[in-house]
């Protein structure tokens, strides 16, 4: 390659990308406009008519970077746009606004999955695809949109057959989404539902796969997150379609749920079907997955689709940051799972929790907890199926339930964040998390341990019944912690959040117990983030909606054998990123770690 051709693959271009939600001109009076050099003799930064906010005439600003560093509320930013990506994209919101490159390819007979962090499209190419959005191909001032334009001024490459098909109507497509707030308004059972959508024959099949016999008397108000998760999952694939596009199945799933789905998934792809999967948990990605493709980019910002690869290749590659094929590199640091905790010796460190055979009973479930204990500066992570007790047992230390028979000695003060967090606030994140915590946000400490690695505090003005579910759970998590408190009971913390998201929940809640001295129980079904994050390991057992019961606390290495032994599974590490693998059924490893007795990784 010659020199200049390899400085002109190096250039960048840079575009300018506003913000929103933290643009406030009636605190900053319009900074950027009056800082800009070029204002002076034409037309670069000026007020958007309707919503007063600014914007920025991308096609004259020089990207000098003058007012991204004035700007007091920090909402403008120059993103670096690598040189291949200046042609047209697939979509553009709007002239600052995020902007995506590619979509993802579908084959008949497999199994895809997409992996990206939250803010960087993947929710987008989901509709697209689905036909309930149509791209503009980067004309965001075009209203006139349909399949038409897309096929005529869009450069649709490998997918201007989909396209094509989507228009005449001849593909038919089954989605299940993300958000489920559709399903509210249904007075029906989840039996009607589920009876009225049956295009295959298959209710009573998937109704016993999915676990859904016991609420088909329900409404999908009365549902929990596992369960509305289920009945949506149950629906898309009730539906006779040639692609099924699932968004995030796995939020609020455990892991023998997430292990089933591979397997349902893994049938539609034998019936010669595109499937594409979008999940954020590495593991369970990695194990239903026949091929990956990774949605790299700057949230917010732009999104691009990778080309076509292996599976473990492609999440090496979109943990590492380089895509080989490509010869991009999009990440300053790799994401490596290398470093884990260590198990320590907890004889004699006191106690902050101490706790009998604990027995709480309902109208169709029972639970038995043996007796344990919790000590200072411990974390301790709770592993088990939906359904066995593990947030009954949570909400009994939190003084949210009583036991019907035995105590629960907690000698220290809670902080506690449910499992299942709403939007039904009315006030700002800033006035929740003041509320919540007894703190005033503006302590350097808590920005710098939690808000800022958090990425929260460009939402503290925002009112909490608008945040996305990622953005809602971060925040629940930034106000649980901080609460000065001596024990943190946090339920299911990584739910909605991406791979990068749960890792830094993951080292931001041991930065918490380290910070205040604390210790630390959670509920976690993501079993890599369960290696990062616990110390200690405690098990529910038993049968789901049935009966409860545990095993430990013990430690880290023989809880995970245990649980595994249940699943049926062994988990093998990543040699190149340490992430967590499962193994094939009946593989050379497989078969070793189980004569071995080492389900969870090889010993060090």
């Amino acid at each position: 390659m010659s020199d200049d051709a390899l400085s002109k693959r190096k250039t960048k271009t840079r575009i300018p990308i506003v913000n929103l939600d933290r643009c406030q001109p009636a605190t900053c009076g319009y900074a950027c406009i009056k800082i800009c050099p070029l204002n002076k003799k034409t037309k670069v930064v000026y007020p958007d008519k309707v919503t007063k906010k600014a914007r920025i005439n991308s096609k004259k600003c020089i990207a000098c970077g003058i007012c991204v560093n004035k700007c007091p509320t920090h909402a403008i930013a120059m993103v670096g746009l690598p040189v291949e990506l200046k042609d047209q994209p697939i979509h553009q919101f709007d002239e600052n606004s995020f902007r995506l490159y590619d979509l993802p390819f579908m084959a008949k007979g497999k199994v895809s999955g997409l992996i990206g962090a939250n803010g960087i499209g993947k929710t987008t190419v989901m509709d697209i695809l689905a036909g309930k959005f149509v791209p503009n191909g980067g004309e965001y001032l075009r209203k006139d949109l349909d399949l038409k334009y897309v096929l005529s001024h869009i450069d649709l490459s490998v997918h201007k057959a989909y396209f094509r098909l989507l228009m005449q109507k001849r593909v038919k497509i089954s989605y299940k989404e993300q958000v489920l707030t559709k399903f509210l308004e249904e007075k029906e059972t989840i039996d009607e539902i589920l009876e009225n959508n049956d295009e295959l024959g298959k209710k009573r099949t998937l109704t016993k796969e999915l676990q859904l016999g016991n609420i088909l008397e329900k409404q999908f108000t009365q549902l929990s997150g596992g369960e509305r998760q289920r009945f949506a999952i149950a629906l898309a694939l009730l539906k006779k379609a040639d692609v099924y596009l699932i968004d995030e199945p796995g939020n609020f799933l455990d892991v023998k749920q997430r292990l089933k789905l591979a397997k349902l998934f893994h049938k539609l792809a034998a019936e010669n079907k595109s499937v594409l999967v979008v999940e954020h948990d590495i593991a369970i990605l990695d194990y239903l997955s026949d091929q990956i493709q990774a949605l790299w980019g700057t949230p917010h910002a732009f999104g691009v689709v990778s080309g076509v690869k292996g599976v473990k290749g492609g999440i090496n590659a979109y943990l590492t940051g380089f895509l080989k094929e490509e010869n991009i590199t999009f990440r300053s640091k790799a994401i490596s799972f290398l470093r884990v905790v260590r198990e320590r010796k907890w004889d004699t460190v006191p106690v902050y929790v101490k706790f009998t055979t604990l027995w709480k009973s309902f109208d169709k479930f029972r639970l038995k907890v043996s007796p344990g204990q919790v000590h200072k500066g411990e974390t301790l992570v709770i592993i088990g199926e939906n359904g066995t007790g593990k947030s009954t047992f949570v909400k009994m230390l939190a003084g949210v339930l009583k036991p019907n028979r035995g105590s629960a000695d907690v000698m220290a003060s809670v902080s506690y964040k449910p499992q299942f967090i709403t939007r039904d606030y009315e006030g700002t994140v800033n006035e929740f998390i003041t509320n919540y915590s007894g703190r005033y946000t503006g302590e350097q400490i808590l920005k710098q341990t939690f808000y800022q690695p958090l990425g929260i505090e460009h939402l503290f003005d925002k009112p909490i019944s608008t945040l996305s579910g990622g953005e809602l759970q971060r925040v629940f998590v930034a106000a649980c912690l901080s609460k000065r408190a001596e024990l943190y009971l946090i339920d299911e913390p990584a739910a909605f959040l991406d791979v990068e998201e749960r890792i830094k929940v993951a080292r931001i809640i041991r930065n918490a117990a380290k910070l205040y001295n604390a210790s630390v129980i959670a509920i976690e079904h993501d079993m890599q983030l369960a290696d990062i994050l616990g110390d200690r390991v405690m098990l529910f057992l038993g049968e789901p909606g049935v009966r409860g019961f545990t095993v430990g606390p013990v430690g880290k290495r023989e809880g995970m054998n245990e649980f595994l032994k249940t699943l049926d599974i062994t988990f093998r590490r990543d040699v190149e990123t340490g992430r967590a693998r499962i193994n094939k059924g009946g593989s050379r490893l497989d078969r070793e770690q189980r004569e071995s007795g080492e389900f969870f990784f090889e010993r060090n």
